[in-house]
């Protein structure tokens, strides 16, 4: 096979895959609106709160109250060290 032969080979190869690529690359995007969906639903739309619902509900609730819980151990915690303190100074055992 001649070397001219050859690199019009790899030429028109290179071309033909040049083309491929720009074909590729200028296909618009696929538009999401071309896709659809049908969704069928058998007997009525429940009426009322789910299970679900109610339980999260009670564990916001609980959630809710041991914060609480939380934020009233605090607040003893440091009326019991304020008085502790006060305690200390008033009678002269602070070191």
């Amino acid at each position: 096979m001649k070397l001219l032969n050859a690199k019009a080979m790899v030429t028109k190869a290179m071309a033909v895959g040049m083309l491929a690529g720009a074909f590729v690359l200028a296909t618009p995007a696929k538009a999401q609106a071309q896709e659809f969906g049908v969704r069928v639903q058998v007997g009525y739309p429940p009426y009322g709160y789910s299970r679900d619902y109610h339980e999260r509900l009670r564990w916001e609730q609980a959630r809710r109250d041991a914060f609480l819980r939380q934020q009233a151990w605090e607040r003893q915690q440091a009326w019991l060290r304020h008085n502790a303190w006060e305690r200390d100074h008033r009678y002269g055992y602070h070191y």
